[in-house]
């Protein structure tokens, strides 16, 4: 069976979503290959990595690691760095 990058549309939206509602200290991908959604946590003292086939899964797996970061701490760090880069 052939596969094209449109076929998991969706899947990769999910991905997005999440990363969005993460914040800075994730990065959030989906795996095409091995069909499963992946975690990487670029904050606290070690390396984490996580990895789930359903969306649903991967979030509870973040929120039990606790390393959960909202989109609007982020948002506000994001725009005092870009406001101090425009002035």
């Amino acid at each position: 069976m052939s596969w094209t990058r449109a076929d998991d549309t969706r899947l990769y939206a999910d991905a997005e979503r999440l990363q969005y509602h993460l914040g800075a200290d994730w990065v959030v991908l989906w795996g095409p290959g091995s069909r499963r959604f992946w975690a990487f946590a670029r904050a606290g003292s070690r390396p984490l990595i996580l990895s789930d086939p359903t969306i649903e899964g991967l979030r509870q797996q973040v929120r039990n690691a606790g390393y959960w970061q909202t989109r609007s701490t982020y948002a506000v760090t994001h725009t005092l760095q870009t406001a101090q880069v425009t002035q």
